[in-house]
């Protein structure tokens, strides 16, 4: 029996030391799932934050003046959109209509509270790609990614545009969402050397043919504005946005200390933070200071296999009662609801929604010089269509 337990002991020492040799945070990662993962807490638990995170510096971010002078239509409008939000999970909620704060509410929190923005963070990436082109860190949306990936010149990766990343329509292979700590999917997530593997992602459909939610998309896209601009992805969003916008500081993952930042989702920001992001939309479709000329134009512009998907944001047109997130041909396994009910069209046709996980989201409308932020938990009887239309209804000309 004692040399059972002797043998058992040293099996048991030689795999830690092989698990430590191999990428020993990645293990540790693993392991802090594994609950998830076998059921025994809640799926949240299976993407928790994981354990590294750099900082995206901030810069003055001053108080975001109130609207002195709100029409009784719109602030019984704001009213009406805050209780139908209490009800259905939510911590924050603030609006902003051409230049000030109609509405700013915490239900938990204050104005300071750092907030998952989960998916929004590819929204963020698709504004800092826009003034990377206006500073000629990349040469355009139709450039190919190749000039900053050398490693796809010589394969069909090497027709990849900035465009087909923005919009989803690169045509890279995926992996199949599996618990095993021996997948590519667990190594890719959670391993502490992401950029290598998600380089190596092979093509698996012609680039702009097919739309295909995937986070390494994004996460490539942060790889190759860091070597187009020279310098980290989170160096280049601080000094692109957060210091010329006034944002606060923001946390977003990264696979090791040093390391490749993972830029698609697992950001953590202040709730005000994303009005500041979503007037920078706004103001920069009247006249551009920061982003590339006409760039809110291609924002609104989708790929050629899923019509309400633009650069970096989700479109309101044209009008669907049951937006599906993931691919019909790749279902991509996200926690997020892979469908969002709509209830009716929005009231005007340039709605465009940063989202993110548990229904936390940001509706801009260019039109209107509307902005409305939602940060919470995802309710069960979710309609998009709600909060946007009771605030276009009261500024309906």
């Amino acid at each position: 029996m004692k040399r059972l337990v002797a043998i058992i002991a040293v099996v048991l020492l030689v795999a830690i030391a092989a698990m430590a040799a191999d990428d020993a945070r990645f293990w540790w990662r693993w392991f802090q799932r594994v609950p998830a993962m076998v059921g025994l807490a809640g799926p949240e638990g299976a993407n928790a934050v994981p354990d590294l995170q750099a900082t995206i510096a901030g810069g003055d971010a001053r108080p975001i003046p109130a609207c002195r002078n709100n029409t009784p239509a719109l602030a019984e409008a704001a009213r009406e959109a805050q209780a139908w939000l209490a009800a259905r999970k939510t911590e924050a909620f603030l609006v902003w209509h051409d230049g000030c704060l109609i509405t700013e509410h915490y239900a938990s929190g204050d104005a300071a509270t750092l907030r998952p923005a989960g998916a929004m963070a590819k929204s963020l990436m698709a504004l800092a790609t826009g003034v990377a082109i206006r500073q000629g860190a990349i040469p355009g949306l139709d450039a190919r990614v190749a000039r900053q990936l050398p490693e796809w010149r010589n394969d069909r990766r090497a027709a990849i545009r900035y465009r087909d990343m923005l919009t989803m329509h690169a045509g890279l292979q995926w992996y199949r969402q599996q618990a095993s700590p021996f997948s590519d999917f667990q190594r890719i997530i959670i391993g502490s050397d992401y950029a290598s593997r998600a380089v190596a992602l092979r093509s698996a459909a012609e680039p702009g043919r097919f739309y295909d939610y995937s986070a390494w998309t994004y996460d490539l896209l942060g790889i190759a504005l860091a070597r187009g601009g020279g310098a980290p992805y989170e160096d280049l969003v601080s000094r692109w946005l957060s210091r010329p916008l006034g944002l606060s500081d923001m946390t977003i993952y990264v696979d090791r200390p040093g390391g490749t930042v993972h830029g698609n989702c697992c950001l953590h920001s202040r709730a005000d933070d994303w009005i500041r992001l979503g007037a920078l939309v706004v103001n920069e479709a009247r006249q551009p200071r920061l982003l590339a000329d006409g760039f809110v134009a291609e924002m609104g512009r989708p790929g050629a296999d899923q019509p309400n998907y633009g650069l970096g944001a989700w479109l309101g047109t044209p009008y669907t009662p049951r937006r599906e997130i993931a691919s019909r041909r790749n279902p991509y396994p996200t926690p997020v609801k892979s469908v969002i009910a709509q209830s009716e069209p929005f009231l005007a046709d340039d709605v465009m929604v940063f989202e993110g996980v548990g229904q936390t989201k940001t509706w801009i409308v260019p039109s209107r010089a509307l902005v409305i932020v939602r940060f919470g938990k995802a309710p069960k009887d979710w309609d998009d269509a709600v909060v946007p239309n009771l605030l276009l209804g009261a500024l309906a000309p």
